[in-house]
């Protein structure tokens, strides 16, 4: 298979190489079952929720992701000429210029520095992953990680309770963030569905499909953590009290070089309510807010925010340490 009249090395902005990349498996009439499981024929990796990922972001996916992604759906000899076509665009050349003109070596694309498309505020995927977590995820969604995720013991990786006061905080490392009244549910990445704010931000969805990304509590004193997020496309950011509208109070990812124990909008306070040994009220530092859910809501895709607290279930999760810590 050949691109035919697919020229990646004509287009004008990622989006557009997106777009080309979206044709791309249109033709190969490949589901993307089919697509993760040819990338392993080949030896590459690549999770269907990855290839599905790439594809409905205007952001450039990794080199190898391209790569593999081009593999898999039978452009073999048409990799070199992707690679290229992407390069250009991560070094910020928009005008389209011929491959046989352009001196880069393929195998240097691997070492372009980050892109940051909104320099006013950071952006979560201003940082591409590296790729030994692409191939831990991956590796990670073949293995069906989700399945290890409903049928885990929510007894483990419970924090011991304080001799002296009974004070207890979450363990640091891989975690799933469940609403109590709602535990089929997790805490992960996805889109306000009012339509009002358009970036990724945090949402219930179901525990099923909430990886990637990979949601870990770092530390930072005691009962305080950063929430990260890590995506084998996106990379690695920190959970962010948005202050600015539209999207005000929701919570939205930010690269990790941007993350700071200084800003009390990304540091969070882990509140033990007593009511069940993993349950703990999520409070920004500072603050006399909570986490909630929109409305009161219990549907999937509800928006986290935060909010007065009340004391009501819709402000209590369910926090569980989960394999890989």
């Amino acid at each position: 298979m050949t691109t035919g009249e697919l020229r990646p090395d004509e287009a004008a902005d990622p989006a557009e190489f997106i777009e080309m990349l979206r044709d791309l498996k249109d033709r190969s009439r490949l589901t993307y079952r089919q697509l993760e499981q040819r990338a392993a024929a080949a030896g590459d990796v690549l999770a269907r929720s990855t290839a599905a990922d790439i594809l409905r972001r205007s952001s450039l996916p990794r080199p190898e992701v391209v790569a593999a992604f081009v593999r898999a759906c039978g452009a073999e000899d048409q990799v070199e000429t992707w690679l290229r076509a992407r390069h250009r665009l991560a070094a910020g050349q928009p005008t389209p210029q011929s491959p046989a003109a352009d001196p880069t070596p393929v195998d240097a694309v691997t070492t372009v520095a980050p892109e940051h498309p909104d320099p006013a505020r950071p952006r979560w995927f201003a940082r591409p992953a590296p790729l030994a977590l692409l191939v831990v995820a991956a590796l990670l969604a073949t293995l069906g990680v989700g399945f290890w995720i409903e049928r885990r013991d929510d007894e483990q990786g419970k924090a011991p309770a304080s001799a002296d006061d009974g004070a207890r905080s979450p363990s640091a490392g891989l975690s799933r963030i469940r609403p109590v009244r709602s535990p089929h549910l997790c805490l992960t990445e996805g889109r306000d569905r009012t339509g009002q704010y358009t970036k990724e931000i945090a949402v219930q969805r179901p525990c099923t499909e909430a990886a990637p990304p990979h949601t870990a509590l770092e530390p930072v004193a005691d009962g305080m953590f950063f929430i990260y997020w890590d995506h084998p496309v996106l990379g690695k950011g920190c959970l962010t009290i948005r202050e600015e509208d539209p999207g005000r109070n929701l919570l939205e990812p930010w690269d990790e070089k941007d993350c700071s124990a200084d800003r009390s909008k990304q540091v969070f306070l882990f509140e033990p309510t007593g009511s069940t040994p993993d349950a703990y009220r999520i409070r920004p530092d500072r603050s006399g807010l909570c986490v909630g859910l929109r409305d009161d809501d219990n549907g999937v895709s509800d928006a986290a925010l935060v909010e007065p607290c009340t004391g009501g279930p819709d402000q209590v999760f369910l926090i569980n340490a989960l394999p890989g810590n």
